[in-house]
């Protein structure tokens, strides 16, 4: 079965959907700070215009009287034409910082060694419960 235009986009438009969806509720906050950011490039295929020389034969008169008095002539013309090109574009991306790590949608500080009896709170640096101690909150 062939599928048409429209079909099609009624598949696809679902799926768009769902993506934008997930992007929204699982984008770091670049806010957070936490969060680094750089830039990124990543290329684009856009379709451009562009003059595209051709010959054109065109007739006029002259004195050779072999060819009625009319003479060939060539002159180089342009036309629009359309081809496809690759541009280079940036955005930034949000990323978590060294020491942290992301967890859906948050970036949380990653501790190398386990907090026995704590937690994480900054990299490699444990809370430790009342009555624990030591680097990993193990004495």
């Amino acid at each position: 079965m062939v599928m048409g235009p429209r079909q099609a986009l009624h598949l696809v438009q679902p799926v768009l959907a769902v993506l934008v969806l997930i992007m929204s509720v699982c984008s770091l906050n670049p806010d957070d700070p936490n969060v680094c950011s750089h830039w990124e490039s990543y290329a684009v295929t856009v379709q451009e215009s562009y003059a595209h020389p051709f010959d054109q034969i065109y007739y006029t008169r002259c004195t050779d009287i072999l060819n009625w008095f009319k003479c060939t002539r060539h002159r180089t013309s342009y036309k629009t034409a359309y081809r496809r090109g690759v541009r280079t574009m940036y955005r930034r991306r949000s990323q978590c910082c060294p020491g942290y790590f992301e967890s859906g949608d948050l970036c949380v500080p990653l501790c190398t060694e386990e907090c026995a009896h704590g937690r994480c709170v900054s990299p490699d640096t444990c809370q430790c419960e009342p009555g624990w101690g030591g680097l990993d909150c193990s004495s």
